[in-house]
């Protein structure tokens, strides 16, 4: 890219929601600039000044690393000193600022957690920051289940958004059961003995009224779950149920294709205070992130020997031949190294050259592009306590 055209390139808001969406800028040609640093909590005059020069200072700690990679480095630099001019059509959304710069990309990417400061510049963007969010879901639904009110809700970590039903879809049982004919009653008559007078007929019930409301009610939730599969026709994000244990239990039992989480929220939406529904699905979301953790891990220690390792050299290597299927990485540590693409091996110390790389984001970096899977551990439940572990293809 000529030099003219990367001064015209101006930063783009990045709509990241999985992993998979770096795929595009993964594949950028080098060198790539990543810059990240959270944002001052401080009000906004003072916050400003804070976050110009904690932008300012870490500009300044990859400085030493630029030289390798000649003056192509120091434009991208200098394109990405303005602290006011990113910030100019970008109005913060999160709690830490991602930027990633080469020839021919220049996004800002909004990070919901705060991060640490870092800049990197390699031939691929450091990208380990943002893969705690981009390996779980970013946005979900939440579908309150009421037989006053059933709602349906579009929520991220920060909102939740009510989306109408379509019109023909009844929202309380009340309303289903006075405009669909049930195919019988659930009450029950007995003729009048005569013995009492004028009265027609004696209400009774039989053991069968509960399930003749169970019945009911499990047209209804039929008819909220098509309902609910016209609206969300072509979405994959995951439905959180919120709803009392038997509600939640009958609607499992009928539902065909919504993609339901496997954490629900246990309680009547109607006397969840202001809030607690999104905040109790937002935990339910980090359960359902957790189970896919130790089912990896359990598929991992099932493979381990022959089909998996954490062998950080072997993980390495394996990642660049595309046969990474599912990648496990730790949440805090690293291992320097380079990885020589000429001779296509590892060398997975720290060299002390400025060419040195985080291999466990190079891994992560290449499982991406080869369509694998990532998932974010907590050391602690690492493997032997290594930075790394993969599950192979093959």
């Amino acid at each position: 890219m000529s030099s003219k055209r990367m001064d015209t390139l101006k930063a783009e808001l990045a709509e990241f929601q999985t992993a998979r969406d770096l795929k595009a800028i993964l594949a950028a040609e080098g060198p790539c600039l990543s810059v990240y640093i959270p944002l001052s909590s401080a009000a906004p005059n003072q916050g400003a000044k804070a976050n110009a020069l904690e932008w300012k200072e870490t500009l300044r700690s990859v400085e030493p690393k630029m030289q390798q990679y000649g003056s192509a480095a120091a434009e991208l630099l200098e394109s990405v000193r303005d602290w006011d001019a990113i910030l100019q059509d970008h109005q913060p959304q999160g709690r830490s600022i991602a930027v990633l710069r080469s020839p021919d990309v220049f996004r800002v990417a909004w990070i919901e957690e705060v991060v640490k400061r870092r800049a990197e510049i390699g031939p691929h963007f450091y990208i380990r920051p943002l893969l705690p969010e981009l390996t779980r879901d970013k946005t979900f639904y939440i579908l309150a289940l009421s037989q006053k009110n059933v709602r349906l809700l579009r929520c991220t970590a920060r909102t939740s958004e009510e989306i109408p039903f379509p019109k023909h879809v009844a929202s309380s049982y009340d309303a289903y059961m006075n405009t669909e004919k049930p195919d019988h009653v659930a009450d029950n008559r007995a003729t009048a003995g005569p013995g009492v007078g004028s009265s027609k007929g004696v209400m009774f019930t039989t053991s069968s009224d509960r399930e003749d409301k169970d019945e009911y009610l499990a047209h209804f939730f039929r008819q909220i779950d098509r309902g609910v599969e016209e609206v969300l026709r072509g979405k994959t994000e995951p439905v959180v149920l919120v709803g009392v244990e038997y509600e939640l239990a009958l609607y499992r039992s009928l539902n065909s294709n919504l993609h339901l989480a496997q954490e629900s929220v246990q309680g009547a939406p109607n006397s969840l205070k202001s809030g607690e529904m999104h905040a109790r699905a937002l935990d339910a979301m980090v359960r359902c992130y957790e189970k896919k953790v130790d089912e990896a891990l359990a598929q991992y220690n099932h493979k381990v020997g022959a089909g998996a390792s954490n062998r950080l050299k072997e993980v390495v290597t394996a990642a660049h031949d595309g046969r990474v299927l599912t990648l496990l990485v730790s949440d805090s540590l690293e291992r320097t190294g380079v990885f020589d693409e000429s001779t296509h091996t590892v060398k997975g110390r720290e060299t002390g050259s400025s060419e040195d790389e985080d291999l466990v984001n190079d891994a992560a970096v290449q499982t991406i592009l080869h369509a694998g899977h990532t998932f974010v551990v907590p050391n602690g439940k690492m493997p032997d306590g290594a930075p790394l572990a993969a599950i192979f293809r093959f």
